[in-house]
């Protein structure tokens, strides 16, 4: 075989540079998703919503991290050795994947509503199996790391933890010398740092006491995150939407040319 020169070893040379990103991206989510599953300590945020497929989704991470870097290393290689039945494959593999990509965007905002019913009612049962701020069952877990890391309480507000068994199994307790029935975990009330559960150590709140309305009108916002957790998800999106539109779109140029690239490699190793 010839040896590719000019234009058609430049495409070569790129292909092979767009595709040890695309292998980088995948060593990143196998190991982000390994770390999850095997941490002493696991944030089984995704857990409250009690789907198996949502819930599973350290494992899903780790499955695509590991397709990445099993397709990447198929477009290095057919790039690498000018084969073109393996450029081919990969063609076919990443325009799978893009039109994947575009289909799922395109339901999510067609069908926004839906998924935000369907997101709201998959949270609120899941309230009912909270146990305690120090069980560390699934649900526990999961609620208590949301309301720390989102800031947030309940899944429209703090006042559903009321209805919840939970709440309904609530006694007198003795807070800054008054007593009163909690009337919502402690994991609603504000840290300094809220990444310091990352660690598997709940942070400190700000002012328990005040927190639970203890010498300060009730409820206090400088204490108690009042807002739920679903608004407080949808807000986290919209403030990062910049940062999660530019991955999407850095991914779906990398997949763009990938596609045109391995094209072009495989029509000059046709001529030749």
């Amino acid at each position: 075989m010839a040896k590719l020169e000019g234009c058609a070893n430049c495409a070569k040379i790129l292909l092979i540079v767009f595709n040890i990103i695309f292998f980088i991206v995948g060593i990143i989510l196998l190991a982000v998703g390994i770390w999850v599953v095997t941490s002493p300590y696991k944030l089984d945020v995704l857990a409250i919503l009690d789907n198996p497929v949502i819930s599973g989704g350290a494992y899903f991470i780790i499955a695509l991290g590991a397709f990445i870097f099993v397709v990447a290393f198929l477009g290095c290689c057919g790039a690498w050795m000018e084969n073109r039945l393996m450029l081919v494959i990969y063609f076919i593999i990443v325009l799978g994947i893009f039109i994947a990509q575009f289909i799922g965007c395109a339901v999510i905002i067609a069908y926004k509503d839906t998924v935000d019913n369907f997101v709201t009612n998959q949270l609120q049962p899941t309230m009912n199996k909270y146990v305690s701020e120090t069980s560390d069952d699934k649900y526990s877990q999961g609620w208590n790391s949301l309301q720390v890391l989102l800031e947030c309480c309940g899944t429209n507000n703090y006042t559903d933890w009321a209805d919840t068994y939970w709440g309904g199994n609530q006694t007198v307790t003795m807070i800054g010398g008054q007593n009163l029935v909690p009337m919502f975990p402690a994991t609603c009330c504000k840290v300094a740092n809220t990444s310091d559960i990352v660690s598997g150590s709940y942070p400190t709140p700000l002012d328990f006491e005040k927190c639970y309305g203890v010498g300060t009108t009730y409820p206090n916002e400088m204490y108690l995150n009042t807002n739920g957790c679903y608004d407080s998800f949808q807000d986290w999106v919209k403030s990062h939407a910049l940062y999660i539109g530019g991955v999407g779109l850095g991914l779906a140029f990398l997949e763009i040319m990938g596609l045109v690239l391995s094209m072009c490699m495989y029509h000059i190793l046709k001529k030749q």
